[in-house]
């Protein structure tokens, strides 16, 4: 393994197709402003910055920072992306890839784009006014999205695309200020653990699927929906979330044979729970409810059973919108996600 230096006046493309790079070399990144689009061809190539001052500038004339056609076990880490007219970072098939804190900001397309590829770790990247955040699509299967941010995008901070992006982990995620949802999951056996979406116009959405899992989750501040599972979607879990101060329901259920277990469900407005019409033969069951307008639980399903909820009116001269806005001062004065202050 060789570790090779490179400056802002390298064709990296060039670089990496020569003989001069091998599986496993290490292209260590100066710093500077570099103004290209890298391919890279080989796998096992690990491209990491030197310093802060790594700054790749698209000038939104070049289309994609990083483009990943059918590789495996690359490393992409600690690079500062901006104004591309595509995409941050573009994997295509392959697996196995590392996309490590990294910052991205004002793609035209998505910061992070994973499309068809499996197993690859997305994990610390600051992502900010792009399209979307982060997407797995095509058939993204596997992915582990962790720990990153996506905020003040112009569709949805997290999202996969299609039935087929399945089996997909999004763990410890802030997604904050985007125009849509904060996570947009499409696909089966996805699972959504302690991530926060906060001031979203929308929180979750799981969608044309089954079988995934929403856990311990923060979801305050949507504009419409906070927690929302379509017609069709069946056997989903959604259990120990806090789900507060959002502007219409809490938890929206159109689906079947889902289970809604131990969630914190307060100051929602337009209801805490809501089952409608075409939900069947789901479990809510041992929820702590309060304070939501005009009603903590509303069931007008078929056959949903409903166990052991807390269901708690509003306090004499309680406000809604007072407890609110505390909640948000809270979060702006920068818990941005913590369960402190979450009662």
């Amino acid at each position: 393994m060789s570790v090779i230096n490179v400056t802002p006046i390298i064709d990296i493309t060039e670089l990496i197709a020569s003989d001069n790079v091998n599986e496993g070399d290490v292209i260590l990144l100066e710093e500077g402003i570099y103004f290209q689009t890298v391919n890279v061809l080989k796998n096992n190539i690990r491209i990491v910055a030197k310093g802060p001052g790594v700054i790749f500038d698209g000038r939104s004339t070049l289309l994609t920072a990083f483009t990943l056609p059918e590789v495996s076990g690359v490393v992409i880490e600690g690079i500062n992306i901006r104004y591309y007219r595509g995409d941050g970072i573009l994997i295509e098939f392959g697996s196995g890839n590392r996309i490590i804190s990294n910052t991205i900001n004002n793609m035209l397309n998505i910061g992070i784009d994973v499309m068809g590829s499996r197993g690859n770790l997305i994990w610390k990247n600051e992502i900010c006014s792009c399209l979307s955040g982060i997407r797995l699509t095509f058939g993204g299967t596997n992915n582990w999205v962790i720990d990153n941010v996506a905020k003040e995008c112009l569709e949805n901070g997290f999202e996969t695309v299609i039935s087929p992006d399945s089996n997909n982990a999004f763990l410890s995620n802030i997604a904050t200020r985007n125009t849509l949802w904060g996570f947009d999951i499409n696909g089966n056996n996805n699972l959504l653990l302690d991530n926060s979406s906060i001031n979203n116009d929308q929180g979750v959405l799981m969608d044309v699927g089954r079988d995934s899992l929403t856990i311990g989750n923060i979801i305050m501040g949507s504009k419409i929906n906070a927690h929302f599972t379509p017609n069709g979607y069946s056997n989903n879990f959604v259990s120990q979330n806090y789900i507060e101060c959002n502007s219409r329901e809490g938890i929206a259920n159109l689906g079947k044979f889902g289970i809604i277990l131990d969630n914190q469900i307060s100051y929602n407005s337009d209801n805490g729970i809501s089952l409608a019409a075409s939900s069947i033969g789901n479990l809510v069951m041992n929820n702590k409810l309060v304070c939501n307008i005009p009603k903590n639980i509303v069931d007008r399903g078929i056959s949903n059973n409903l166990i052991n909820n807390i269901d708690k009116p509003c306090e004499s001269c309680e406000s809604q919108k007072d407890v609110c806005h505390d909640r948000h001062d809270k979060e702006e004065n920068g818990s941005d996600g913590s369960k402190e202050g979450v009662n």
